[in-house]
């Protein structure tokens, strides 16, 4: 089975380049925020995120990149920047007031590269399903980034607590 999604990483310096193809969905949600966890425990706090070739996004997976944001923020240091966001993006990220959060940049005529050309980004293993709690973390993150947020995921947040 073909995953609709393809996360690649590099770290340059002290900054961790992450790639996203195809969907942005729950299915990358759980290894993406493994591996910033793993990375921000070995120090890195500087995280870009290339939508070049990304879509479109899901909820859980702009869930996760909101969790990651505040995770930065409580650590009082580090940054999130998604780069190269096609118009649908940056609406998706615009709804939810994510743009408030971290910077989201337009794609522009010659995407933004990582700043080594010749390193290999390093493909991130997938998961078949969905976890739980990443899916439920990544709505709670959402709603605490923006209240505006809890009518639009109500739903989903009472079938992921069960009721």
């Amino acid at each position: 089975m073909t995953l609709p999604v393809t996360i690649s990483a590099a770290c340059f310096d002290r900054e961790v380049w992450i790639h996203v193809e195809g969907r942005g969905n729950f299915q990358g949600s759980a290894p993406l925020k493994k591996f910033v966890q793993a990375m921000i425990l070995r120090g890195y706090r500087d995280f870009v995120i290339d939508l070049a070739t990304c879509d479109h996004m899901d909820s859980t997976f702009m869930g996760t990149l909101t969790g990651i944001s505040q995770n930065l923020r409580e650590l009082g240091q580090g940054s999130l920047r998604a780069l190269n966001a096609n118009p649908r993006n940056v609406e998706l990220f615009a709804n939810l007031g994510l743009d408030m959060l971290f910077g989201v940049e337009a794609a522009g005529e010659v995407p933004v590269r990582p700043a080594e050309q010749g390193t290999k980004l390093l493909q991130l293993p997938m998961e078949a399903g969905p976890e739980r709690d990443i899916v439920l973390s990544a709505h709670e993150a959402l709603i605490a980034a923006n209240p505006a947020n809890a009518d639009r995921f109500r739903d989903v947040l009472a079938y992921l607590k069960g009721g």
